[in-house]
């Protein structure tokens, strides 16, 4: 076997690894990746309409592995100010900004199906850490995208 042939095979076989590991192992999304905005804009529909403003994402986690995504950071309003909680249209969120009991950060799991990203579960203003709860709850969902 030729020294090119045995360097193909070698390439070969590196491209398989990176793609077979790749799609084993989590891994997080850094800014500059189109699949960052994709899913910080499945979010970002549902989330300002409940909160009556436009919002923009700090984000603390972006994890994926398959399917999988996870999200979580905190809420602020384009500008970089605080949200103003007097403007929240969804009435739960408004009464818990009224009582304090809001804090400004977001969490949310979604799936990958045909070709978008949807939202499986996402939780507003938690005072806790809510995405604790949905560990071991959702059918198929790849627990690796969960912070350690």
């Amino acid at each position: 076997m030729t020294y090119s042939k045995k360097l193909g095979i070698l390439a070969f076989c590196l491209i398989l690894t990176t793609l077979v590991t790749a799609q084993v192992s989590p891994y997080s999304v850094q800014k500059g990746n189109p699949l960052r905005k994709a899913l910080l804009d499945s979010i970002r529909t549902p989330t300002s309409a409940e909160l009556g403003q436009k919002v923009e994402f700090v984000v603390g986690a972006m994890m994926v592995k398959g399917n999988w995504a996870f999200v979580n950071g905190m809420l602020q309003q384009p500008s970089g100010r605080p949200l103003d909680k007097t403007k929240f249209v969804d009435k739960d969120y408004l009464q818990r900004g009224k009582e304090g009991l809001f804090d400004d950060n977001f969490q949310a799991i979604l799936q990958k199906k045909k070709g978008r990203w949807v939202i499986i579960k996402r939780a507003l203003g938690c005072t806790d850490v809510c995405w604790l709860e949905w560990k071991g709850k959702i059918k198929g969902m790849e627990e690796a995208i969960f912070p350690q």
